[in-house]
Parts: structure tokens; sequence; C-alpha cells
């Protein structure tokens, strides 16, 4: 089982697997959505893995020094749910479940009305 995962309750996981889907969907069915939230996407990568953790645990996931996490797949052939993590403010959320006394790097700013 993935660090940071054993505790959750059914309902989480059943959320956090739940999430993979949607994220393949929107990359591949509304990619103008995924871009446009992309855009108001704000920060940096922690490297702290949570993402790699959501639902199943990533096998190309692997922890450095100082418990960073490394993606050993890291290429221009990742796949979209794994280059545009997080697409919007419900990724953020779901992540947290996974990791919640470590606060992600991104953040999204509010949308132009």
């Amino acid at each position: 089982m993935a660090p940071g995962t054993a505790s959750l309750t059914v309902w989480q996981r059943l959320k956090l697997l739940w999430g993979r889907p949607r994220r393949f969907w929107l990359n591949v069915v509304r990619p103008g959505y995924v871009r446009a939230n992309l855009a108001r996407r704000r920060g940096e990568c922690r490297r702290c893995g949570a993402c790699c953790q959501m639902g199943l645990y990533c096998r190309h996931l692997k922890y450095g020094a100082g418990d960073l996490s490394e993606c050993v797949r890291y290429t221009k052939w990742r796949t979209g749910n794994c280059r545009n993590f997080p697409i919007d403010e419900r990724d953020i959320a779901e992540r947290d479940i996974v990791m919640p006394d470590r606060p992600c790097g991104f953040r999204f700013e509010p949308r132009p009305r």
C-alpha cells in the first residue's frame, strides 16, 4: 500500500479512483477546459508524490533523498493525466485526501468574470 493511503475510508478511495478517468476524459474530450485552467494555475510542484498515489500507486514513482519523489518516466512521453496535474481545484482537494499535512505547491487564481 502506498505511504499516506493506509487509513483512507472506502468512500475516499472511490473518490480518488474516480479522479483518474475524470482527468483522462478532460484531457481527451475537453482540452480547451484544461488549457483554460492551466492558465490559471500558479506555483510549482513540491515533489511530494501525493498525485502519484491517488487511487492506484504509480509504479514509476520513486523516493530519493529528503523524501522528494521522482518520476522515473519523467519524459515528454508522460500521459496528460501526469503532465497536466492538477487540472482544477477538484484535483487539489483530492490530492489533499492523500497528504493533508503537506500542502500542494500549486494553486488556482479565481476564474475571470
